[in-house]
């Protein structure tokens, strides 16, 4: 028999390292994410367009959680080096991003 778990995206796992560190601290942040999760869930089960903007909201998320990560943080350093004029040209940020984003 096939477990009904077998096609999840994210095991429990994965959800538990996520929620326990910091979101578990705040019930209400994790209420809140719920209801997001449930939005997200009608939206899909909805159809194409539902499932198009239920898309659409988990990048604009993806695009706002950015602001709080490391990459972020180090990509303002790397930016604030630019200004300052303590990089080589060939270390610029544009031109590095651009090149990695060529090669994928």
């Amino acid at each position: 028999m096939e477990s009904p778990n077998k096609n999840l995206l994210a095991d429990d796992e994965t959800w538990t390292a996520i929620l326990e560190p910091a979101l578990c601290k705040d019930s209400a942040g994790v209420e809140a994410l719920a209801r997001l999760l449930f939005t997200l869930k009608r939206a899909i089960d909805s159809g194409p367009e539902g499932a198009m903007r239920a898309s659409q909201t988990l990048l604009n998320g993806i695009e706002l959680i950015y602001l709080h990560t490391n990459a972020h943080k180090a990509a303002l350093k790397f930016y604030v080096l630019s200004l300052e004029g303590n990089l080589k040209p060939q270390d610029e940020p544009l031109q590095l991003i651009n090149a990695a984003i060529e090669r994928a």
